[in-house]
């Protein structure tokens, strides 16, 4: 029964995935701990791989309609990396909580940045590169901070600072995910464990999903895309805040 779950659970956030350009880690990993009864550290190995591979797949599900701006996106990924490593560091100095209670804050306010109305940039507008670089620092920092892929931070960056079109956004997030994914999975190796029989259970519903996500894009205009990410993004974001606030006032 739990796996029949836990595969319906795991097909949602590919949809979510795929539609969004966000939510993978966040979603799959509480997935496999508390559904499924993973131990943590296993759960993250196997998350990594199934949402960096999904990821994948999507960006290039993305490209297909020529959604996915590849310099950018590995620009932003490399600009994080130094950050990234950096956040982690000094996520080390704050509690599980209190870092999660952030996330949920700052998941609150990129949400509601996203539900602003603003010109839609031209695909082939272009763009210079420092606020890639100041976005890509600033991201790589949090995410390394807050122990996240990034992706609904990924996407509210590239819109509204680099002014890349939300749909474009979405593929080049998943693009950058992706190499994240990969770059934990390095940083983790030495402690790496990934129950391969199960990830082949859980990576095809996540990528068939993921594909109905993308293709869902295609008949959404980006107006209808930006609410549903922003409001999908604050509603996660205030139940975030509520859980770990409530875990904070009442854990004594």
């Amino acid at each position: 029964m739990h796996l029949w779950l836990a595969l319906l659970l795991i097909a949602a956030m590919g949809l979510i995935l795929g539609l969004l350009g966000g939510g993978g880690s966040i979603l799959t990993v509480p997935i496999l701990v508390y559904v499924l009864g993973v131990e943590a550290h296993a759960a993250i190995s196997l998350s990594l791989v199934l949402v960096g591979s999904t990821s994948l797949a999507g960006a290039f599900l993305h490209q297909e309609a020529a959604r996915v701006a590849w310099k950018d996106g590995l620009l932003f990924f490399c600009f994080g990396i130094p950050l990234n490593f950096l956040g982690a560091i000094f996520s080390r100095q704050v509690p599980g909580k209190i870092l999660l209670l952030l996330f949920g804050v700052l998941m609150g306010i990129s949400g509601t940045a996203m539900l602003y109305k603003r010109r839609e940039p031209k695909p082939d507008e272009k763009r210079k590169i420092w606020p890639v670089v100041v976005a890509g620092a600033v991201v790589g920092f949090l995410a390394g901070f807050l122990g996240v892929g990034g992706g609904f931070l990924v996407v509210p960056s590239l819109v509204l600072f680099l002014r890349i079109p939300i749909k474009s956004a979405t593929g080049t997030s998943l693009l950058v995910i992706a190499a994240n994914s990969l770059l934990a999975l390095i940083g983790h190796r030495r402690t790496l464990h990934v129950e391969w029989l199960l990830l082949l259970e859980l990576v095809v519903p996540a990528l068939v999903t993921t594909y109905l996500g993308v293709k869902l894009t295609e008949h959404l205009s980006p107006h209808q895309l930006r609410r549903i990410f922003g409001v999908f993004v604050i509603l996660f974001g205030l139940v975030m805040v509520a859980t770990n606030l409530a875990g904070l006032m009442f854990k004594h």
